[in-house]
């Protein structure tokens, strides 16, 4: 017999009368005060299925025993059934207030205190099975959830390595420093924290900027599309020759857009948007199209103001490096090109991480010009 119940009464016969009354079907355990009642259910609680609790007793009533049981937590577990000869109206009220399950006046009847102990050890039965499913279940969905994290993140950490060694293969073709995917991925880190931190609601997260800084090393994929003879130019371009260029941008979102399989939409998203308009500025100035203000997608307006930066202070085929002064000047002014208040703001607050970041990649032997 699994089922067990403590009957707690101070009085003998009345212990007796009830065991009689459910030994057929529990196995008893009997206590003839409260404070033997407390020590029953601290040593022996998990095993016990129900409590038949008297309340009137000496010492320890039965209001403190199902204080102490309420206190220690014990009274979610064992349903209590009180027993009582007292007329008081109020007593009812402070049993089920305390987390008894039920109530009844003596003198009792035999198969109504069977029938309501039964009841009751069945309802708590059911409850703790039912809460056992929903605990497997929990296991089963944290375990998935873990499970689903760990992908995501190799997915991601994927994502991130294809685009560098896409980002890197056309910084060779395009014979620039090999570090320009890295620099421009910690500068865009860099603006994008302080944007999400100075403009909240702007929608970074966190999530999000980790996405964008990812996809940020593709934003000149569509160079490979470009001739040598036009990308490796060192002189003046013609006019062919720029629109050329230029199409970078809308080759690089298509060849991106083609690609299935490989990245989340979410991320192929954000590689196409920076591609395709990084090179827009907000006053309408930019290409391919001559979008402004915030038509421009943030994840493309952070990237922009980046890769201008990693520009101005690098030594390419066709300048020297400006110091960074003279590039800070150039950005905020709006000779490098027109950007947001919102981009700027980040950009001045952001100085000093960005110089320097862009100090470790430098090259000792580049010409810094002032002019």
């Amino acid at each position: 017999m699994d089922k067990t119940i403590l009957i707690v009464d101070d009085d003998e016969m009345e212990r007796k009368m009830i065991c009689d009354i459910l030994s057929d079907e529990y196995y008893i355990l009997e206590a003839e005060s409260g404070k033997d009642a407390l020590k029953t259910i601290e040593s022996r609680g998990n095993s016990i299925s129900g409590i038949v609790l008297d309340y009137m007793m000496p010492e320890v009533n039965g209001l403190e025993v199902l204080e102490k049981m309420k206190a220690t937590g014990m009274i979610k577990k064992i349903p209590v059934l009180v027993l009582t000869g007292d007329k008081q109206s109020d007593i009812e009220t402070k049993c089920l207030t305390l987390g008894a399950v039920d109530y009844m006046r003596k003198p009792i009847e035999a198969l109504l205190i069977k029938t309501r102990v039964t009841n009751a050890c069945e309802i708590n039965a059911y409850k703790k099975d039912l809460e056992a499913q929903v605990a497997k279940q929990m296991d089963t969905l944290q375990k998935q959830n873990r499970l689903l994290s760990i992908q995501a993140e190799r997915i991601k950490k994927s994502q991130e390595k294809m685009g560098d060694v896409l980002g890197s293969i056309v910084e060779y073709r395009n014979v620039e420093s090999g570090d320009h995917v890295l620099k421009v991925k910690e500068f865009t880190r860099i603006i994008a924290r302080c944007y999400m931190e100075l403009y909240p609601d702007s929608g970074l997260t966190n999530d999000r900027i980790d996405t964008i800084v990812s996809a940020s090393a593709l934003h000149d994929v569509g160079k490979i599309s470009i001739p040598d003879s036009v990308l490796l130019k060192p002189g003046r371009l013609d006019e062919y020759e720029y629109e050329l260029i230029k199409s970078h941008t809308i080759r690089g979102a298509e060849m991106l857009e083609n690609v299935d399989g490989v990245w989340s939409d979410e991320f192929k998203r954000c590689c196409a948007n920076i591609c395709k308009y990084h090179h827009e500025k907000y006053d309408g100035e930019g290409y391919p199209y001559g979008i402004v203000g915030d038509e421009i997608p943030l994840e493309a307006q952070l990237v922009s103001i980046a890769d201008v930066y990693d520009a101005l202070v690098s030594e390419r085929i066709y300048k020297k490096a400006y110091s960074f002064d003279k590039s800070f000047h150039l950005i905020i002014t709006g000779e490098a090109g027109v950007f947001s208040p919102k981009i700027l703001e980040c950009f001045r607050k952001s100085r000093e991480k960005l110089e320097k970041v862009a100090l470790t990649y430098a090259d000792e032997n580049a010409i810094i010009v002032e002019e």
